[in-house]
């Protein structure tokens, strides 16, 4: 995400994990790899949408709301 200037917000409150959040600045991807990992992009989910109002309707109706 940060090669791709995405604004990245890692949460832990184990040091070691704080610290391996942190060390992210000495390496980078290949462009190829970069490439590679764009086209994983497929615009869609395995789950759900939660912009689909009849899903998050269905939701709802399961949570007794």
């Amino acid at each position: 995400m940060i090669q791709r200037n995405i604004v990245v917000i890692p949460k832990s409150v184990t040091p070691s994990r704080i610290k391996q959040n942190i060390d992210v600045f000495d390496f980078e991807l290949s462009n190829e790899d970069m490439d590679a990992i764009a086209t994983l992009d497929t615009n869609t989910t395995k789950f759900f949408d939660h912009r689909d109002v009849k899903m998050v309707k269905q939701f709802k109706t399961w949570a007794g709301y």
